[in-house]
């Protein structure tokens, strides 16, 4: 594919947006270790942040923010914070906020369904895979969002981007948004968390998936 006859502002937009959801989808793929929470205290998350905000979710963003000044106060915050990781999203049980889409969309709260079995052939159809040290189902959070990622990234294999915008945006709503608020209300329903880092970057995907959505809808439509 000629890139010259792809429109460049798509393009820019389409690696910016395949930064943001691989930042989610690392974030949410396992706990942070204690390297990565040094490096965000001492600002590595700010530009991340800045971006966010500049897009307009700049109250979700100084949320999440607030929660890595929050680490600097306590000598056990990666420990915490990894406990805080497993409380939501290790433990089992229907009420808890575990981060599988079948979890909401199937019914009973059960894993492995529908949602499961139509990553997987997404998955397949574009020739990716879970790496191995990853035993989720595929329709864990983390891959949906890096499976995003993987789309933004591939903007410049075709010149049909309308087209592109409507099947990514397609995929946020009937395969994100349609179970990211139930997951959302869970983890907001879990008072025993030492930090609320993990609901304050809930908030923020959540945000960024609906303007993302309507971003793409324009480009859909030839906005």
């Amino acid at each position: 594919m000629n890139s010259e006859h792809i429109d460049p502002e798509w393009v820019a937009a389409s690696h910016m947006r395949s930064q943001l959801y691989g930042w989610f989808s690392t974030l949410f793929a396992r706990e942070l270790g204690r390297d990565a929470m040094a490096l965000y205290q001492a600002g590595g998350a700010a530009e991340i942040m800045s971006v966010l905000a500049q897009l307009g979710m700049a109250r979700e963003a100084d949320a999440v923010a607030g929660v890595l000044q929050e680490w600097a106060r306590h000598a056990d915050a990666a420990v915490e914070n990894a406990a805080d990781f497993a409380t939501l999203f290790l433990m089992e049980g229907r009420a808890r906020p575990l981060p599988y889409a079948s979890h909401y969309l199937d019914g009973g709260g059960q894993l492995y369904g529908k949602p499961a079995l139509l990553m997987r052939a997404m998955l397949a159809s574009n020739r990716l895979r879970l790496d191995e040290p990853f035993k989720e189902p595929e329709d864990h959070l983390a891959v949906m969002l890096g499976l995003m990622s993987h789309w933004a990234k591939a903007c410049d294999r075709s010149a049909d981007c309308a087209g592109q915008a409507r099947e990514q945006a397609a995929f946020i709503e009937s395969a994100l948004l349609s179970w990211i608020d139930a997951w959302l209300a869970g983890m907001h329903a879990i008072k025993t968390l030492t930090f609320r880092f993990y609901p304050a970057l809930g908030a923020l995907l959540a945000a960024f998936l609906r303007q993302d959505r309507d971003y793409l809808r324009s480009v859909g439509a030839g906005a």
